[in-house]
């Protein structure tokens, strides 16, 4: 068994077809890049905080520069993860491209933070999913 998600370079493939490839989770950020989805190409690097729920459930949570908020708890003995994610309206119209750069560019979270401010946030797209993992 994987003794925590801690430190681990992982493939995380989710139900609908997303597929984050590498993902790299650390004690107080992730790391990801969206090999396959609709923002294929993104890669971010998100603040996280961590928790161990009980031997071999961890969890990490997150929240995204356009407002997005993440959560997902690792199953560490069968590889396996539950997410739970609240994404603001006005980013849930257009999954289809629009969140593909990088959050360490500049420009494209200041064309986010705009895109934000304009709204709306309300109704979210709420999604409660999983899929399973991989260790590189």
């Amino acid at each position: 068994m994987l003794p925590s998600i801690l430190g681990s370079r992982i493939r995380w493939v989710e139900a609908d077809g997303w597929i984050f490839d590498p993902v790299i989770v650390g004690p107080d950020n992730i790391e990801y890049t969206l090999a396959a989805g609709p923002h294929v190409g993104r890669h971010a690097i998100q603040k996280t905080y961590y928790q161990r729920v009980a031997p071999g459930v961890e969890t990490t949570a997150w929240y995204e520069e356009s407002g997005a908020v993440l959560h997902v708890t690792w199953y560490l003995e069968s590889q396996t993860f539950h997410r739970f994610g609240a994404v603001p309206a006005w980013l849930a119209r257009d999954f289809s491209g629009l969140y593909r750069g990088d959050n360490q560019d500049p420009e494209f979270v200041e064309e986010i933070h705009k895109r934000a401010a304009q709204g709306p946030d309300f109704p979210r797209h709420i999604f409660n999913d999983s899929g399973y993992f991989e260790v590189l």
